[in-house]
């Protein structure tokens, strides 16, 4: 269960309550319709379970987002994702696969646009550069898309490969649509591996497994570590098994990457709590409201702490 989860617990309202037993089973769609019981106009339910809610219909979506992309099923994965970006446009990772999936259903404009919102989230997003790059090739672009793809492969070397070289040697010779494919193979290289782990990881998560599925989001990172998202993940896991010493420093590392990640630093005032560490978790609840003024969890903490001391 999320850390949220087990914060609050169940019995808060019943579409709720089997929606998240739904959520937890991976049954999403399932999820998608209890939940929406808790957000629809006239819902007799409070503020708090509202907005929870709504995250997880939000991961929801994004779950059978992902799902559908590695299915192929790109309008379908277009479809889900811009659900979830709806409700949560602030992750940058799901402008990127709404990117990818807008770009291979032939959505070339909206692929751009959502390649350069992941940007604008996270400008060290080397897999959203190339993706950006890409996208203008298509868009008969190709200087612009060029020099996103020289920034994508100094954003993370592991880009360097004999295709990347041989593409920047199609592109001088402008062959154009021959540098495109180069760079397609590059843009392939590690995705799978880092969904896989990211995947199992967070399913070993809902199935109790901490350890192990630690280890699972260590593997992606190894891979990239410039996922905010995969930190937070991580640093969850980690809180599970209270090391929070290490949950709080992969936290921080998501919130290097992402300052305006919301769920990440809602995630370190709360094992900062739970270490028992009451000033510095004060001082990022108050940076929640900053950043998100009706944020109920930082609002909920900090009148709990406040009425302890």
């Amino acid at each position: 269960m999320s850390m949220l989860g087990r914060l609050f617990g169940f019995g808060r309202n019943e579409h709720y309550d089997k929606g998240i037993r739904l959520f937890d089973q991976g049954l999403y769609e399932e999820a998608v319709a209890e939940l929406n019981e808790v957000v629809k106009k006239g819902a007799r339910s409070d503020a708090l379970t509202q907005r929870l809610s709504s995250f997880y219909i939000a991961e929801a979506y994004a779950n059978l987002g992902t799902t559908a992309l590695q299915g192929r099923a790109y309008e379908k994965a277009r479809e889900y994702l811009g659900q979830a970006l709806a409700i949560n446009p602030h992750y940058a990772d799901l402008h990127h696969h709404y990117g990818y999936a807008c770009r291979m259903s032939g959505h070339g404009v909206e692929a751009i646009s959502a390649f350069e919102n992941a940007l604008k989230i996270n400008p060290r997003f080397a897999k959203a550069s190339l993706g950006l790059g890409l996208a203008l090739y298509d868009a008969g672009r190709p200087l612009e898309a060029l020099a996103r793809v020289k920034e994508a492969a100094g954003l993370d070397r592991a880009y360097e490969t004999p295709e990347y070289a041989q593409g920047i040697s199609e592109h001088k010779s402008e062959n154009f649509a021959a540098a495109l494919a180069e760079f397609e193979k590059v843009a392939e290289l590690d995705v799978d591996d880092i969904a896989f782990h990211g995947k199992l990881g967070a399913d070993l998560y809902r199935r109790g497994m901490y350890e192990e599925a630690a280890s699972e989001f260590r593997k992606a990172l190894e891979l990239n570590g410039n996922y905010a998202d995969l930190r937070n993940h991580l640093g969850v896991t980690l809180n599970a098994q209270q090391l929070y010493d290490d949950a709080v420093r992969e936290f921080e590392e998501a919130l290097t990457i992402n300052p305006r990640y919301v769920e990440a630093r809602t995630n370190l005032a709360l094992t900062l709590e739970a270490a028992g560490r009451l000033p510095e978790a004060k001082a990022e609840f108050h940076r929640v409201l900053e950043i998100d003024p009706a944020n109920t969890v930082a609002q909920g903490r900090l009148k709990e702490i406040d009425s302890q001391q």
